[in-house]
């Protein structure tokens, strides 16, 4: 057993009526609360071991259904969010930390850059470190967005 953590997992309820037993079933061994919304499905787990509910992400990893994850504050690692989507035809995962000391002391750095090329590009890398694609809003399949996004 590790260090456990309020977790919650959020999907798009297109992608949960698709696949809602087997997501029923593996919530039921993980989850202590499903909430069923107008547009978004959420898994909440108060025992998360460090922020993950690996039966529901593994899940729609395997089956490429994006979704966010996010975790509070363990014993030895923040807060944060993962967040899975489908950018450009590829499968994509990022995660992002809640970490403002560490963005601020990398800020400060970049800010004490004299050059002002090197200070831009330092800046542009930390942008896509922290942030490698865009993280767009969950979206099915039929929507306007979901369209758009694939033309």
């Amino acid at each position: 057993m590790g260090d456990r953590t309020y977790a919650v997992v959020y999907i798009n309820k297109y992608y949960y009526e698709q696949n809602k037993k087997e997501l029923d079933m593996l919530a039921e061994d993980s989850c202590y609360d499903t909430q069923v919304n107008d547009d978004i499905v959420e898994f909440h787990d108060d025992q998360a071991n460090y922020g993950n509910i690996p039966s529901i992400t593994d899940f729609l990893q395997e089956n490429k259904i994006e979704y966010t994850l996010s975790w509070e504050d363990g014993g030895d690692y923040h807060a944060g969010s993962e967040y899975a989507r489908i950018v450009n035809g590829e499968y994509k995962i990022h995660d992002i930390y809640d970490d403002g000391y560490a963005v601020l002391q990398e800020l400060k750095t970049i800010l004490n850059e004299k050059d002002p090329t090197k200070r831009e590009a330092l800046l542009k890398k930390r942008i896509k470190d922290l942030e490698p694609f865009e993280i767009t809003p969950l979206k099915a399949p039929n929507s306007i967005d979901f369209i758009k996004s694939d033309e």
